[in-house]
């Protein structure tokens, strides 16, 4: 079988998985261009805590990278519905977290399905540096090349930025945006203090923009944008746990 030139790490597992714990459920979203692989650290951590994980991959992921340009944005949201609609009959409670682009689709989901018990987004992709240039570029050339050194860490996905995916992904920050006010769950943020990615900003954004009364913004000192692969994973997975057990202690 001819290896895919387009997919970084592509000995890694990055397909959908199901993890069967107990009667609180935790929901993963995956990031732009990535896999699975890029939320499995912590899947595997609150798994060990007795949750039931479901984390899917996404249209157009994990194949190539014009697969990904063919797909809107409602593409990635029927999709992280439909995993929590099958995860909400399985669970008692359902968490819904995600990474980046995944972080946009936990607090769409939120927004319009007010019995999720809780969120946890990670370096959310509400606000991305250049990201509006897509537009430009998308009708005159499929994607662009990822550019600086690999940094090793064990992520599994595109090395390449397809640009009408990009996007796809612009609508679907206007769209978050303008549902941010109809959040009102108990909301963790995550941010990376070396993130050269998303806006620094897009902490705050989201936090004033929900009308949760608990809500918390969490910069981790030592992370980049790939927070939950990276060196702070660990305590990350330890706070995501505390506010899961003091929101599901606070609902008897």
């Amino acid at each position: 079988m001819t290896e895919n030139p387009y997919i970084r790490n592509p000995h890694l597992e990055g397909d959908t998985f199901f993890f069967k714990g107990g009667k609180t459920g935790v929901l993963l979203f995956h990031g732009f261009t990535a896999t699975t692989a890029e939320v499995r650290l912590l899947a595997n951590c609150l798994h060990k805590a007795k949750f039931t994980i479901s984390v899917p991959l996404l249209p157009g992921h994990g194949t190539y990278p014009a697969e990904l340009n063919d797909r809107s944005w409602q593409d990635w949201y029927t999709a992280a519905e439909k995993a929590y609609l099958d995860l909400a009959d399985k669970c008692q409670h359902v968490f819904v977290s995600g990474e980046s682009m995944g972080a946009l689709l936990a607090l769409l989901l939120a927004s319009r399905h007010p019995e999720i018990s809780g969120l946890i987004v990670f370096s959310p992709a509400i606000k991305i540096k250049g990201l509006w240039q897509s537009r430009l570029l998308a009708p005159f050339k499929p994607w662009l090349v990822k550019t600086g050194a690999d940094d090793g860490l064990p992520w599994k996905g595109y090395n390449v930025y397809p640009l009408k995916a990009a996007v796809q992904m612009l609508k679907l920050q206007k769209v978050v945006r303008k549902e941010l006010s109809k959040i009102a769950q108990p909301t963790i943020i995550f941010t990376g203090a070396y993130d050269h990615t998303i806006d620094p900003d897009s902490g705050n954004i989201i936090s004033e923009g929900i009308s949760s009364q608990i809500k918390h913004v969490h910069l981790m000192p030592e992370s980049p944008h790939c927070i939950i692969l990276d060196k702070e994973v660990d305590k990350a997975c330890q706070i995501t746990k505390e506010f899961i057990g003091k929101t599901l202690a606070d609902l008897v």
